[in-house]
């Protein structure tokens, strides 16, 4: 057949290979990888056809088939040196094949994000309208009713958009980065409005604030978790290592909590008491943060098997993906960061807002400043961890209710509450202490009480949520006759 082919007297010419065999080199020239240009022109108006190779020098059988009808044509074909063939891309006929191939891609990309951001959708998400509008208000200056309520009901999907990004990113790290970043994160948004109260120099909001904090995941949230997991299950087991790990941090932070507040007490009234009395504190502060450390290591590292039956909790009638949060979507590490920055962003402008319009908002509705720091502004933090609790002591996982409400707590103690302290003595002039109230001193004291008292046996029922949450209503009710 390769007498029927006439090649260009200027065009370096190729052997093309027989009929009857299934492949050859082609040499002493190379044909490129890519592509072979060839000329097919039985009419003046010449085709391009494009002929793909497997192999350097090898043609598919298909492609030999198609040498073969284009020989038995008597068309002329002419093979160009690899040198002299132009590589062009994908040709488009016209404009919607571009449209169609662009809008191809678009979708895939919107696919992708879809994806990454299931677990970022939520009832809640309908709240976001009041950010910009907190936003808004407390730029324009409206009256602080209007800003308080704004940024108060915007922070909450907040929070959960903020404590989402967290875990995703402690899915993207080994273990003891991705426990950092949720010891870091886990708190923000008590941490950020903590540090915007210390900005403004309300030390007593702040201390109200954690104190808030600390009753509302003991009493209300893990009541809670215990009275609707109960309702269903007549008994829900605990491992004993929760509890008495839980227990001891617990009442280790009301030890941290007390000294200060008894130290306080003691020291003579002169000039020196200010200044010792903050001493103190950073001293206790370092203390508690050291105690946090060796907390990790425990749960992390030397006894880590203890912990290992939370993980392998599988509750048969809920189903699989249907409780915790580590069975959701986990969006890509580059967009749960980026959204952990934006929710830390805005969470920042809605709390300078919140903050500069509490004392506005408590003349305006008539509670108090102390009622509103230690109900209402922990509702902000802990909402998501309290509908978390519930659902997942519904489906019978005590265990990670009680991971989610006292870890939450002994956070706060340990965590949040000292490194505000320490940041304080770097970065303010006005230092922050430990010495909170007596009433709300020994209110933390009594709740940590009763909360080891219910740990105790390792089980929950129904009655013992019913009695953590009377507990909270109870200081609720405290707290709102007090101003």
């Amino acid at each position: 057949m390769a007498e029927n082919i006439n090649v260009k007297p200027s065009t370096p010419c190729l052997p093309l290979p027989s009929c009857g065999s299934s492949s050859s080199t082609l040499s002493p020239v190379s044909i490129s990888e890519s592509s072979l240009m060839m000329e097919h022109s039985p009419h003046p108006t010449q085709k391009l056809m494009k002929a793909q190779t497997v192999g350097y020098g090898a043609t598919t059988s298909s492609r030999k088939n198609e040498l073969e009808a284009v020989q038995g044509h008597g068309a002329q074909l002419t093979i160009r040196h690899s040198s002299d063939a132009v590589m062009v891309g994908r040709r488009f006929s016209n404009y919607s094949e571009i449209n169609a191939s662009a809008y191809g891609q678009l979708n895939q990309l919107r696919d992708g994000i879809n994806r990454g951001l299931d677990g970022y959708s939520s009832n809640l998400n309908a709240l976001l309208v009041f950010v910009p509008l907190g936003i808004l208000a407390g730029l324009f200056g409206l009256p602080d009713f209007y800003v308080f309520v704004f940024n108060f009901l915007g922070m909450v999907p907040l929070a959960m958009l903020l404590g989402k990004a967290t875990e995703d990113i402690a899915e993207h790290t080994n273990e003891t980065l991705g426990a950092l970043v949720n010891v870091t994160f886990g708190n923000a948004v008590e941490l950020i409005l903590s540090i915007s109260a210390l900005r403004a120099g309300r030390m007593t909001l702040i201390q109200d604030t954690i104190a808030g904090s600390v009753l509302s995941n003991l009493l209300l949230v893990l009541g809670s978790a215990f009275f609707f997991g109960g309702l269903r299950y007549r008994e829900q087991m605990v491992l004993p290592a929760v509890s008495e790990a839980n227990a001891d941090l617990l009442s280790f932070a009301v030890f941290g909590f007390s000294i200060p507040a008894l130290f306080a007490m003691a020291l003579p009234n002169d000039e020196k008491k200010g200044a010792t009395e903050e001493k103190m504190s950073l001293v206790t502060s370092v203390c508690l943060l050291l105690m946090y450390a060796m907390y990790l290591t425990f749960q992390l590292y030397t006894h880590a098997e203890l912990y290992q039956g939370i993980d392998q909790e599988v509750d048969e009638e809920a189903g699989v993906g249907e409780v915790s949060s580590r069975d959701e979507t986990v969006a890509s590490l580059p967009m749960a960061f980026g959204i952990l920055v934006g929710m830390v962003v805005l969470v920042a402008l809605c709390s300078e807002f919140l903050v500069s319009a509490i004392d506005g908002f408590s003349e305006r509705v008539g509670l108090g400043q102390k009622f509103i720091a230690v109900v209402l502004l922990p509702v902000v933090g802990n909402a998501v961890e309290h509908m978390s609790a519930i659902l997942v002591a519904r489906h019978n996982k005590i265990d990670l209710s009680i991971g989610i409400a006292c870890g939450s707590s002994v956070q706060i103690a340990l965590f949040a509450a000292p490194l505000l302290v320490v940041i304080s003595w770097l970065f303010g002039s006005e230092h922050l202490t430990l010495n909170f109230a007596l009433f709300e001193t020994v209110c933390i004291g009594f709740s940590v009480f009763v909360v080891n008292a219910t740990l105790r046996d390792s089980r929950s029922n129904w009655l013992e949520g019913a009695v953590l949450v009377m507990c909270y209503v109870i200081l609720a009710a405290a707290f709102y006759f007090m101003e």
